[in-house]
């Protein structure tokens, strides 16, 4: 145990070193594949369903033909046993799948079968993080051979709270990461109209994306609605639009402003989306 803790020393400080988020996903996977002998390690970070969510992987080559087959990871997706063991403000110890269902019934079931054919392991153990919600998050580490052991189970327990920080650390790395690009993008695209965008008329170009009006624009940039209403001239003009909703909508296409669903005020706000300002 004094090794594995150790180890763990070492991978909180290459962690913290750590600018790329995959960096961080290969040193966690790799200190579990180490600690754990094992031979598979998957990551849950967000929300699964059985048809939706990212299956992230850290293993040596699978067998071929089914590591890539879809039913199995449907069966990764599920979580089970483990989706229906932990839940909000139940025991988050980390424990393996037969402890969970008993030896026998993990054996027989549908998704040990499945992994097996696929990864040629029989056992899973699970290391959930703990926090508010009705999803589960963490990782799920599989091996062949024998259960995972109390000593392994202790290690698990000591480890959960360092797993935790080093992926809540990679996703703020993630996150960083798609800011700075995605900030890089919309400068490329406003360099590319025929009369770019002033910082100013930027801002305003954001809030309209919100469905504020006039009004609301001028208190929030600390100016007047006469010169608010400049500005949208001047986007209009700019974007060869007419009204705020064509003006989102080139926006949009042209790589100034994100696509979401509610990027124009929807029915019932009280902001009439095709109002001209």
């Amino acid at each position: 145990m004094r090794e594995r803790h150790a180890r763990m020393l070492d991978l909180a400080v290459e962690v913290m070193g750590a600018e790329d988020p995959e960096h961080v996903w290969h040193l966690l996977a790799e200190e579990l594949l180490t600690a754990l002998d094992a031979e598979l390690v998957v990551l849950k970070e967000e929300p699964w369903t059985r048809e939706r969510g990212a299956v992230v992987l850290r293993s040596p080559p699978a067998r071929p033909g089914h590591h890539d087959d879809e039913s199995v990871r449907r069966r990764i997706r599920e979580g089970y046993p483990f989706a229906g063991h932990y839940g909000p403000g139940g025991d988050m110890t980390p424990q393996s799948a037969a402890r969970i269902t008993g030896a026998r019934a993990w054996r027989h079931s549908a998704t040990a079968d499945a992994l097996h054919r696929a990864f040629g392991t029989r056992h899973m153990l699970g290391i959930p993080f703990p926090g508010a919600g009705p999803y589960v998050s963490g990782f799920v580490v599989h091996r062949p051979g024998r259960d995972f052991s109390p000593y392994d189970l202790r290690y698990a327990t000591r480890v959960q709270p360092l797993l935790r920080a080093a992926t809540n650390h990679r996703s703020l790395l993630k996150a960083l990461r798609e800011k700075a690009s995605d900030g890089d993008r919309r400068r490329r695209a406003n360099r590319a109209l025929e009369a770019p965008l002033t910082p100013r008329e930027l801002n305003v170009l954001h809030l309209l994306a919100t469905g504020l009006p006039a009004d609301a624009m001028a208190r929030r940039l600390g100016i007047s609605p006469r010169t608010v209403h400049k500005h949208l001239h001047a986007l209009y003009r700019k974007l060869g639009v007419a009204d705020r909703l064509g003006a989102v909508l080139r926006a949009q296409d042209a790589g100034l402003l994100a696509a979401p669903d509610d990027a124009v005020a929807p029915p019932g706000s009280g902001v009439p989306p095709t109002a001209k300002e």
